[in-house]
């Protein structure tokens, strides 16, 4: 017989002050001007009798162990804060994030340091995470565990679309005649987590989806996006649930439907996520089907992951040059916005250059809840690494989950580095070579491979 499982549960709001920039286009520091719905920091503790997990899941773009500065690793410090107030391991918490891009930028695309507020802002959240962490293992009761898989259909698309040269097509170019000839890999399942206490009086659950959550992204109010409303309908609608958290997918490469555009598509991707949620939960949590083994086991490993080639620094460095003097002479507002661009560009690969051509270390982490894999990445991985793993795991199911412990960029595939595209151009969001997806791909198989033997 399994040990009796305990689980707790916690949710904080770390909607962050207006004087916290996010992920814009031209400055790429922008400040919000309001707040559209509220950003959480919703966290479970897990608790088999020998060994103690915990989960947390933000509303953040991610977090770069880089932000705090030279010296200092932001997934460690409030990791180290947790064991301090709950005895549980560091190598047993897992920080992941939603991705929602309507959030402060947290992934050090630009140095958050410079911005006045920061330094204070970051210590209060740290302090969010740990206390959402601290709660929910004090809340511990006894509960099972049951899991399972549902679809959602229509919400989400390959971004990548490729022309007849085999190369990455923009604007105009991208047809849908071409789009509905190369649709692009896809993954559409919902995995989840159902905890429920023994008398029945609590219910949370645990979402694995991917898909980017950029429906509003580069607009002035703080907004979760529609992990945000999805969990919200489901926390409101499932009895008894108290909290429901999102855990985002391998989705590097996959947007909401018609990608950016407004808030209505917000709550209308949130109807779908969150309706096919519901619809599981309500499966699950009937009397007869099947609990799930909840005996727990933990391993983790860090891979160093070779660098991109790095481009020439002199051509980057006169293009940045040559647009800072065309944007300084600049008559119009038209002509000032494309020597702004032009002078992004050139920033962002000086910027890619000076984090320098030391290969970069990288957490895989693996937590098995009985027969159940959750597979943490710190970064963004393409959703064909997310399909690999889960087609090759030996766990019964598996969770794939990205902007975990740390972010650290794009991982994309081999064949994507041929085709190009935003995500493999010189940047700081592309710091990992061609192989660094596949190295997590196995790393992350071999510590599953260890943990079911």
């Amino acid at each position: 017989m399994s040990p009796l499982l305990q689980a707790g549960t916690a949710k904080v709001d770390i909607t962050p002050p207006l004087t916290i920039p996010y992920l814009g286009y031209e400055p790429r520091h922008a400040l919000f001007e309001g707040v559209h719905d509220p950003l959480y920091a919703r966290a479970v503790a897990l608790d088999d009798g020998t060994t103690q997990v915990i989960i947390i899941s933000a509303d953040s773009i991610g977090y770069s162990n880089e932000i705090l500065g030279p010296g200092r690793n932001f997934t460690a410090e409030v990791r180290q804060r947790i064991q301090a107030q709950t005895g549980v391991p560091a190598a047993h918490i897992m920080l992941a994030t939603t991705h929602a891009h309507s959030t402060p930028e947290t992934i050090h695309l630009r140095r958050l340091l410079d911005t006045p507020a920061a330094v204070p802002w970051l210590a209060v959240l740290m302090d969010q995470l740990a206390s959402a962490a601290c709660i929910a293992f004090a809340q511990r009761k006894p509960c099972t565990l049951k899991t399972g898989t549902g679809e959602v259909i229509g919400l989400s698309h390959n971004r990548r679309v490729v022309g007849k040269d085999g190369q990455i097509v923009f604007g105009a170019d991208r047809t849908p005649e071409l789009i509905k000839a190369n649709p692009g890999a896809i993954d559409q399942s919902v995995k989840m987590l159902l905890l429920e206490s023994t008398d029945q009086a609590a219910r949370t659950l645990l979402v694995n989806f991917a898909c980017h959550p950029v429906t509003v992204q580069v607009q002035p109010l703080v907004s979760a996006d529609f992990p945000g409303p999805a969990m919200k309908l489901v926390e409101e609608n499932v009895p008894s649930c108290i909290n429901s958290l999102f855990l985002q997918g391998a989705c590097a490469d996959i947007n909401p439907l018609r990608d950016t555009t407004d808030f209505a598509d917000v709550k209308r991707y949130g109807l779908m996520l969150g309706g096919e949620v519901i619809k599981l939960a309500m499966r699950l949590s009937a009397p007869d089907y099947p609990e799930s083994a909840t005996q727990m086991t933990v391993q983790s490993a860090t891979v160093l992951l070779p660098v991109r080639e790095l481009p020439p620094r002199k051509p980057a460095q006169q293009a940045y040059t040559d647009a800072s003097a065309q944007l300084a002479a600049a008559t119009t507002e038209d002509e000032r916005k494309a020597w702004r661009a032009k002078q992004r560009i050139a920033e962002e690969t000086i910027i890619l250059l000076d984090r320098g051509d030391a290969p970069i270390p990288a957490e895989v982490q693996v937590i098995r809840i009985g027969d159940i894999a959750l597979v943490a990445l710190p970064g963004e991985p393409f959703v064909e690494f997310g399909l690999e793993i889960k087609q090759r795991s030996k766990a019964q199911q598996t969770f794939v989950i990205g902007y975990a412990n740390d972010w650290l960029g794009y991982f994309a595939t081999p064949q994507a580095w041929q085709q190009g595209g935003y995500e493999i151009a010189p940047g700081p969001w592309t710091r990992v070579g061609p192989s660094g997806g596949s190295l997590l791909v196995e790393k992350a198989l071999e510590l599953i491979e260890q943990l079911w033997v």
